[in-house]
């Protein structure tokens, strides 16, 4: 489907020139019907294609190329009503994630957008079968999740909305972090 695939192109560009990725970290999925529309392991964010995106189909295994978090995120899909999933590393929330057991902005921005975000403290914290527990109980009830030391996993009904509740956290993360004079 044309219109996923640009929307996951579109996402990964935005979240990589914002910087709320590295080069290859990251992952983008949307689901279809049966089918999950997931990004190539190693695909790079600032230069992501339609061959960088690989359709599978939920009653079947993945192909190698598929993402290392294809399990994790069709285990959200399978236990929770999102359609969308964006799992990020950004630096700020990243950050906080050693200090805090949940990201309670001090913003209104990230009040109105999110609320507030758990961290979950999960070994291992990728790709691990306890990481697609935790999180498919967890964003049952709530938009955006950290995984603590790793990185942060927004789900939605649609990938601009999981974007946004990304882009959100990371700045209240930021705000936090300077309000308590831990960055300058």
């Amino acid at each position: 489907m044309d219109f996923i695939k640009n929307e996951i192109i579109k996402v990964a560009n935005l979240v990589f020139q914002e910087g709320l990725v590295n080069a290859f970290a990251g992952n983008i999925s949307y689901s279809y019907k049966n089918d999950m529309y997931i990004t190539k392991r190693g695909s790079f964010f600032g230069d992501l294609t339609e061959k960088d995106i690989i359709k599978v189909n939920l009653n079947k295994l993945p192909s190698s190329k598929a993402s290392s978090e294809f399990f994790v995120h069709k285990a959200i899909y399978l236990n929770t009503n999102k359609k969308a999933i964006l799992h990020t590393h950004p630096k700020y929330t990243v950050l906080a994630s050693f200090f805090c057991d949940k990201i309670e902005p001090i913003d209104s921005e990230g009040k109105l957008v999110f609320g507030y975000a758990p961290v979950l403290e999960v070994d291992p914290p990728s790709s691990s079968k306890a990481l697609e527990e935790a999180l498919s109980l967890t964003l049952k009830h709530h938009k955006i999740v950290i995984v603590k030391t790793h990185g942060v996993f927004a789900a939605s009904g649609i990938l601009m909305e999981a974007y946004a509740y990304t882009g959100a956290l990371e700045h209240s993360s930021f705000m936090l972090l300077k309000a308590k004079n831990m960055i300058k």
